[in-house]
């Protein structure tokens, strides 16, 4: 049977690979997302959140991180995370302060200084490291278009893409402190699966959010470890933070409280008028 030159059209704009610019140019998803990156880059300011889970062998954390970052000279920095832990009962709660290189974390109404660098927040304050973190794989990456952004994706679930798990064990810490991956600890990966979504607002070429999810089994010390991470970050506020930013961050979390309340009380509404 013979397939229609429409019909053939449409199945190849439904693929999303591409997407054709009112100009009629095509852009390939790299090219949006390093676009994405550069109008990152520039950012005076941002708001923004991350949801981040990770089981690994038998324990668990899950946190949960608001922030608002000025990238002025010094950075300056505030975030509120939420900690949650296998053993325990109640969610540790922490603020964190960076000015430049100082950082400090409140516990208990007060404030002390954390023996730690900026670069420890770097994949918060800074999201270009984490977009940066999959660019060697950007021949792989898909697109597809929504009504107001577009969505740029990645998948690795193959031998070549194991260099990310090794990356990721990095970045997590894992690898400094058992000194490092030998060849047996690198020939044992067997992953799972990697996926990577970014979503660009198609007006402003902006990074609305990201979300990545890495699992994977590797032998550590002599024994199989599995690892299941995701996370989860959105952005908002886009050269808008200004002020003193624990103050901006309590106004946020009031207004997003405040809408939920409006659309909860907006679909009572509708099921009563259904109901009548």
């Amino acid at each position: 049977m013979m397939i229609g030159k429409k019909t053939a059209a449409a199945v190849v704009l439904g693929v999303g690979l591409l997407f054709t610019s009112a100009c009629g140019e095509q852009e390939l998803p790299e090219e949006v997302y390093k676009t994405a990156m550069n109008k990152m880059e520039a950012l005076d300011s941002v708001y923004f959140t991350e949801s981040n889970s990770l089981h690994a062998a038998q324990g668990g954390v899950s946190t949960f991180t608001r922030g608002a970052v000025q990238y002025n000279e010094p950075l300056e920095a505030f975030m509120d995370t939420d900690i949650n832990l296998v053993d325990l009962s109640e969610p540790l709660e922490l603020a964190w302060r960076v000015q430049g290189d100082k950082v400090e974390v409140r516990e208990d109404e007060k404030w002390r200084e954390y023996d730690a660098e900026q670069d420890t927040f770097t994949p918060l304050l800074r999201p270009l490291d984490d977009l940066r973190f999959f660019l060697s794989y950007e021949n792989e990456f898909l697109m597809k278009e929504e009504e107001e952004y577009y969505e740029v994706s990645f998948k690795g679930t193959d031998e070549r893409h194991h260099p990310l798990v090794e990356k990721k064990l990095e970045s997590l810490g894992i690898t400094e402190q058992i000194g490092g991956l030998d060849e047996k600890a690198k020939n044992s990966i067997q992953l799972d699966r990697i996926d990577m979504v970014a979503f660009i607002d198609k007006e402003t070429k902006l990074l609305s959010g990201y979300d990545t999810r890495f699992t994977f089994t590797i032998e550590l010390a002599g024994e199989l470890r599995s690892f299941n991470e995701r996370k989860s970050v959105r952005y908002d506020e886009f050269n808008n933070v200004s002020g003193d930013l624990e103050t901006f961050i309590e106004k946020k979390v009031k207004e997003i409280q405040r809408k939920k309340m409006e659309e909860q009380e907006e679909e009572g509404n509708n099921e009563s008028e259904e109901e009548i």
